[in-house]
């Protein structure tokens, strides 16, 4: 008879990225979109840009 050594049993790996939450925007992330959004459309308003910021972020 052989010695063989008793090979342990595989464990199954997950190459997917465990799901999280996503997180609300922050009051600073929306304040620095709305600003640039504010610079490609001048004459747009304060809070159109702020809602379009928030929105985008979001979203992504």
């Amino acid at each position: 008879m052989t010695d063989k050594a008793a090979k342990p049993a595989s464990k199954r790996v997950s190459l997917r990225k465990p799901k999280t939450r996503r997180s609300k925007p922050t009051h600073d992330e929306i304040s620095l979109r709305a600003y640039f959004l504010s610079l490609e459309a001048p004459e747009s308003d304060e809070m159109g840009n702020w809602l379009r910021a928030e929105r985008e972020l979001k979203a992504a």
